[in-house]
């Protein structure tokens, strides 16, 4: 698949920032046949059958209702009609929140009506996977079909795996990740099959993708910028992240920052720098992105076609609130640690 170039007006603004530039690999996942020998999101892997599946025995999190009392929603709804303003709370009705989100307890995230239900409380609460949970296989690729892949200790095949249920980990909550990096020539024999265990999120359990690696450059944060260029594409009339910053699944490149500024993401084991790896994305564009970067093989794909939300949802992950969960990884350590982020 193809990404139009920019038009040659916006090329011209470019000059300054080249030596910036850096080459992303766009996945493209589509839905489609895979097999183990393949690149793929969401298929199988190439997994010796003598090597144990890996498992998750770190406790989950599920969301629970806790019935409120009658007495408490009263004041609850008296003190609203107090109100002066709709978004500015009255007087007292702050204190009966926190006796409100008390009464729930920890892991308490809010309350509300289900339906035509009774109000409840909803708060997420620890449970163990008993037994350890098998994890899923969330994407396989390889370094001949994907050229910013990195190769630590010669590797050239990169397995992910997860957990399908939330987890409370690196400041996020979210599936627990796995790692396998591997010499393809190394695995001999039919590959294992994986196997099937209980799952808390539909949307962490990919479906199966052929990729269509496209590999292009991009430029990093503005706020990474030195501070001439940073006024200078403050003025651009085009959005710099929309133009310069490829959404979707991808591997290597720079990391959007959309929803906060730039945080630090050191190594956790030497405190060196990590580098961006994979992108792990809900979808492949927005409103905003889709004119810049939906591929030209698919500019025929409007709003209203049938095949559209497949093609702008294509291995039905969603991580976060439709959001996207980026891997850094030290390639000096090695076991290659990762610090995730989610955007």
């Amino acid at each position: 698949m193809d990404t139009a170039p920019l038009p040659p007006e916006f090329q011209a603004r470019l000059a300054g920032l080249e030596a910036f530039g850096r080459t992303t690999t766009r996945l493209h996942p589509r839905p489609g046949p895979v097999t183990a020998a393949d690149s793929h999101v969401g298929g199988p892997l190439l997994w010796p059958s003598d090597e144990p599946w890996p498992v998750c025995d770190i406790p989950h999190q599920e969301l629970e209702d806790v019935p409120l009392p009658a007495e408490l929603l009263e004041r609850l709804a008296a003190a609203e009609a107090r109100r002066t303003q709709r978004h500015v709370l009255a007087d007292g009705e702050s204190a009966l929140l926190d006796e409100l989100a008390r009464l729930v307890g920890p892991g308490y995230i809010g309350w509300g009506t289900g339906g035509d239900g009774p109000a409840v409380g909803h708060r997420y609460a620890s449970r163990a996977h008993v037994p350890p949970n098998p994890l899923v296989a969330v994407a396989q690729l390889r370094a001949a079909d994907i050229p910013d892949l990195p190769r630590p200790g010669g590797a050239d095949l990169l397995q992910v795996l997860w957990c399908p249920f939330d987890h409370p980990h690196d400041g996020i909550v979210g599936p627990t990740l796995r790692l396998r990096w591997r010499r393809e020539a190394d695995v001999r024999g039919e590959p294992a099959e994986p196997p099937v265990g209980a799952s808390g999120e539909e949307e962490y359990l990919p479906r199966a993708c052929r990729l269509h690696p496209e590999q292009v450059v991009e430029y990093p944060d503005p706020s990474h910028l030195p501070p001439d260029l940073r006024a200078e594409v403050a003025s651009w009339p085009e959005d710099y992240g929309t133009a310069l910053l490829a959404p979707g699944w991808k591997v290597g490149g720079h990391a959007a920052w959309t929803t906060t500024d730039p945080v630090p993401t050191p190594c956790p084991r030497c405190s060196g720098p990590t580098g961006l790896l994979l992108v792990i994305a809900s979808a492949e564009y927005d409103g905003g992105t889709r004119d810049r970067w939906r591929p030209v093989e698919e500019r025929h794909i409007d709003w209203a076609h049938p095949d559209r939300l497949t093609l702008q949802e294509p291995t039905g992950v969603q991580v976060g609130r439709w959001g996207s969960l980026r891997l850094f990884a030290c390639l000096t350590c090695p076991d290659t640690p990762l610090v995730l982020n989610l955007q």
